[in-house]
This record gives structure tokens, C-alpha cells and sequence, in this order.
């Protein structure tokens, strides 16, 4: 593959979100495999003064722009375009490509613990015709490529979610304390886009009532009743902050309810060396190792939620950061393998 390398654009026309660290992160894997690999963002992403520090090839763009789409037309003819996560602006561009179209398909077609809104609905319909559209969709999880064969009918590849590892260190250095009622490493962590229910933060308030399990909320959700143990920060977190609280937490809690349900949140609490508390789903299977990457309860139970913080906060379960950095690397394996199906798809 050196003699002749693959040429590949990752794009993600998105302001925010952790869409940018999935972009980055498969960009450099691509680089590590010897391909020809490009970055090409939104001109408003609200990190993009850090991404041109580290990344100076990185090429930003208005995709609203018919003469700045034009250009990233004639720019990306002969290569890949792999669209990392679906923003309405890319619109203009996917839809007028010629080339190679590859979709990395993150959401869901599942609403088991939320009703189906009108929102959902055009979000399906956005996936649809970019899915319908894709030489070749991918899907982080086996379990989201079965509901794209079912209600898409395309078969997709799976292409795990990337580590955040191979990102320039730097990236994640900036940091920024958050006065909290819990001292460092006394506090369990869940944060996120933790107002869906699927995310399964109601299981983890469920979990530790009545008991004096310290939480910290990171994220916007009503409803949440205050209590001495929990500590809310209702708002968009931004990066430094969110940063700080990963690092110094004893522990990151995903409560996902959704069997398919995976992001970020484990790849930037790995980053850190930090274990984590997980369903025993088919998602976090390469993941989490019990007692060396983190630790597993049993799905939808706040009772085994709650017997595994317990035991987490009496120090009576082990994990390893050396474990942790293992698993990663591994990790990045299966993004490299992932790529070149894809590629090969």
C-alpha cells in the first residue's frame, strides 16, 4: 500500500461536538497507514483555531459557499470523501460529488426510551438519502449496520469508533478547573447529551438515591432534583472544563440504555486514563476488560449499577492504566483494518 497510498479526505461540516475529535483521530491513523489523508471542516467550528495550530494542512470551508463547494469539488476528484457524521451543510457538497462517498452513520433508528419527534424524523430522512447515497456506509457498532440493513435496506461496514490516541497531544492540554463540592477523585462522571433518556442518566440517578455515591452531571437535562451527592452543571461544557472533570473523576459512568449506543465519551475518558462503568452490551465489547479497562454491569439494572459504584468507591475494584493505553492501541488496530475495508468495499 506505500507504493501506492490511498487518498482520502475525512470532512465534517459541523460547528461543535465531539464529531471533530473522531475526524482527527481517523486522519491520523489514515497517516500512520502511509495514505494520502486530508482534513477539510467547517470554517465556524468552534475548535478550529487549536485544529490549525496542530493540524496546518487541515483545509476549513463555508459549505453554503457555491464557489468554495465548487472548489472542494474539483479538490477532492480522484479521492475518498468519508463524511464523518451527518450535519445538514454538507448537503451541498455530498449531493454534488461525483466520486467515492463514504457515511459514517453514529445516531439511531431506535426509540425505545424517547418518543419519535418530528426532528427524529427529518434526521431520518437526512440519513436515508445520504446512506442511499454513500458508495459505502459505515456504522460504529454492528448493532447500528443491522438497523441500516433493516430500515434502510443497505448493508453497511462496521468501522469501530476510533480511539483518540493517535491525536496530536496538544489537542487536549488546555484545561480548566471547576470549583466542585467533591474533592479530586471522589466524584463519578456522566456527561454528554445527557437530556436523552437513552443515554441512561435517569438509571444513574435511580442508582445512587439514598446513597452517598458523589456524581457529577455534565451536561443540559431538567428535572434533575438536587441532592447533597450530585453536583449539576446544566449547561454546555466546554472543552477545558470538560477536560478537567475526565481527568480528575474516579470514574467515568455510562449508563447507555441503548443496546447499539456508543460515542465519544469512553474514547476521551480512556484518553485520560480513566476507567469506566458500562453495560454488558455488545457495544463495549474490545473496550471494556472487567478489572483492567473498567467495569461492567448488567444492562438497565440501577441495582447493578449501583453494587459496581459501590464497590468502585470502597476501592474493592481494580483497574489499570497500562491496561487502559493497551487497549487503545489496539483499538487503533481495528480502525486500520476498519479503513481498509472500507476502502476496499
Amino acid at each position: 500500500m506505500a507504493g501506492n497510498p490511498q487518498r482520502i479526505s475525512f470532512i465534517y461540516p459541523g460547528r461543535r461536538g465531539s464529531a471533530l475529535e473522531c475526524t482527527l483521530a481517523l486522519h491520523a491513523i489514515a497517516l500512520r497507514m502511509g495514505w494520502d489523508s486530508q482534513i477539510v471542516l467547517s470554517r465556524d467550528n468552534t475548535r478550529a483555531g487549536i485544529v490549525r495550530e496542530l493540524y496546518p494542512e487541515a483545509r476549513f470551508a463555508d459549505f453554503f459557499s457555491p464557489r468554495q463547494i465548487a472548489s472542494l469539488r474539483r479538490s477532492l476528484a480522484g479521492r475518498m470523501a468519508f463524511f464523518t457524521m451527518m450535519s445538514p451543510k454538507m448537503l451541498p457538497l455530498f449531493l454534488s460529488l461525483p466520486s467515492r462517498k463514504i457515511f459514517y452513520f453514529h445516531a439511531t433508528y431506535d426509540y425505545s426510551y424517547s418518543p419519535r419527534t418530528a426532528r427524529d424524523a427529518l434526521n431520518e430522512a437526512l440519513h436515508w438519502l445520504l446512506i442511499r447515497n454513500s458508495t459505502v456506509a459505515a456504522a460504529t457498532q454492528p448493532g447500528l449496520a443491522r438497523q441500516i440493513r433493516k430500515h434502510v435496506g443497505v448493508d453497511a461496514l462496521v468501522l469501530p469508533h476510533p480511539p483518540y490516541s493517535p491525536i496530536r497531544g496538544a489537542f487536549f492540554s488546555g484545561e480548566k478547573a471547576v470549583k466542585l463540592p467533591f474533592g479530586k477523585e471522589e466524584y463519578f462522571l456522566n456527561f454528554g447529551e445527557i437530556a436523552r433518556e437513552s443515554k441512561g442518566t435517569g438509571l444513574l440517578l435511580e442508582a445512587v438515591r439514598g446513597t452517598g455515591l458523589q456524581v457529577v452531571l455534565a451536561g443540559r437535562r431538567d428535572g434533575v432534583k438536587p441532592a447533597r451527592n450530585l453536583f449539576h452543571i446544566n449547561r454546555w461544557v466546554d472543552d477545558a472544563e470538560l477536560y478537567w472533570l475526565v481527568k480528575n473523576c474516579r470514574a467515568v459512568v455510562l449508563p447507555y440504555m441503548l443496546r447499539s449506543q456508543f460515542s465519544g465519551c469512553l474514547a476521551l475518558a480512556f484518553h485520560f486514563r480513566k476507567p469506566v462503568i458500562a453495560p454488558d452490551t455488545e457495544t463495549f465489547s474490545g473496550w471494556v476488560e472487567e478489572g483492567k479497562t473498567g467495569w461492567l454491569f448488567s444492562h438497565s439494572s440501577a441495582a447493578s449499577l449501583r453494587s459496581r459504584m459501590l464497590e468502585v468507591s470502597r476501592g474493592d475494584a481494580s483497574f489499570s492504566a497500562g491496561e487502559i493505553a493497551r487497549v487503545e492501541k489496539e483499538n487503533e488496530k481495528r480502525s486500520e483494518h476498519g479503513l481498509c475495508l472500507l476502502a476496499n468495499g
